[in-house]
């Protein structure tokens, strides 16, 4: 089993690229697992990742880099017999220092039985700007310690916009591989590259068990943030989180639906840009149906809540599941703000939840 972590801050396609890279994985013969972090108390990601045909588990209520590192072990252990994937995605939380990750995994006694794939970060490109002023130490420290940097959304960039943001990531990580693409179009030549050069990766990765070296031929940049006691990651985004869980006990057909989890992410955002007019993050809803799933999501105060179908509902009908990882503005508000727009917005909607 080949592990490659896939980090980056909250909102920059994490788990959209783990689930395009898996189906291509799973198209060419390979089995494909997905070991998810979520920073809230319920996770989301783990839903919409099984809803797109891959093997999931989800390690919630808190981060692996620090509080929960020595859960890590056990669940790759339990993954590993459950699933016995060739590959092992492990996507961590958006306030992660993948290295960390990585260091840790190295001091697990797996064996030969497991080895290291690269550690991808991803960069939104539409944000990277406003990430640099707001935690650009904690944004160089994730390039710094990517062996392939994505440089996601490329989509919503004009050239210039680009080339600048190519240059500076060369910059601080001149020896990762760089792609730039849009993780959510059509399949492109960037995408491809990548795919080839983790494909020709595997069977070469180093066990955990060996001796620290290079991406294809053995070498691993140990820095000192990485062999020191973990720090609160959180301090370093300012970030706060709150996530939780409701059952919609009245029947929803498709419209119903929608109005529920549009409503409630449009009152989320407001009431979250009254306290932060500039925030960033990630804000997500899974909403589970008798007939359909859907998701939606927001990154940033700039965002419009963007609504996607995931399949069908049978399974957890009636589960919805709300999350809020956002900057500068402090849990209990979060709190606050969630449980009166899911129970307001439902009211008004004369939907039981």
């Amino acid at each position: 089993m080949q592990i490659i972590i896939v980090s980056g801050f909250l909102g920059s396609g994490k788990t959209t690229s783990v689930i395009r890279m898996g189906k291509n994985f799973k198209s060419k013969g390979y089995s494909v697992a997905v070991l998810v972090n979520d920073i809230g108390d319920v996770g989301v990601d783990g839903q919409i990742i099984n809803k797109n045909g891959l093997e999931s588990k989800e390690m919630p209520r808190g981060c692996i880099c620090c509080t929960l590192k020595y859960a890590l072990e056990a669940n790759i252990s339990l993954v590993q017999a459950q699933y016995d994937p060739d590959i092992l995605f492990i996507e961590p939380t958006g306030v992660a220092f993948p290295l960390r990750i990585k260091e840790q995994i190295k001091k697990m006694d797996f064996g030969h039985e497991i080895s290291m794939g690269p550690i991808i970060t991803l960069i939104d490109g539409s944000r990277f700007g406003e990430l640099m002023e707001h935690s650009g130490d904690a944004i160089i420290r994730q390039i710094q310690n990517a062996d392939i940097v994505l440089l996601n959304k490329k989509d919503l960039l004009d050239r210039e916009q680009l080339a600048g943001i190519k240059a500076t990531i060369e910059d601080l990580n001149p020896d990762a591989q760089l792609y730039a693409l849009s993780l959510k179009g059509e399949e492109d030549g960037a995408f491809t590259s990548l795919m080839d050069v983790l494909e020709s990766s595997f069977g070469s990765g180093i066990s955990v068990t060996d001796s620290p070296g290079l991406l294809g031929s053995g070498t691993i940049a140990v820095s000192a943030e990485c062999t020191t006691a973990c720090e609160d990651d959180f301090n370093h985004f300012n970030v706060s989180s709150y996530a939780d869980s409701y059952e919609v006990k009245s029947f929803l057909g498709r419209e119903a639906a929608m109005s529920l989890i549009l409503d409630v992410m449009q009152s989320i955002r407001e009431n979250i840009l009254d306290l932060n007019p500039r925030f960033l993050g990630h804000l997500k809803m899974f909403l589970h149906t008798g007939t359909v799933a859907m998701r939606v999501s927001v990154t940033s105060y700039r965002d419009i809540p963007e609504l996607e179908f995931v399949g069908s509902g049978t399974d957890d009908a009636g589960k919805f599941t709300v999350f809020a990882a956002v900057t500068d503005v402090a849990r209990d508000s979060l709190a606050d703000i969630i449980e009166e727009a899911v129970l307001s917005r439902s009211g008004q909607l004369g939907i039981n939840v």
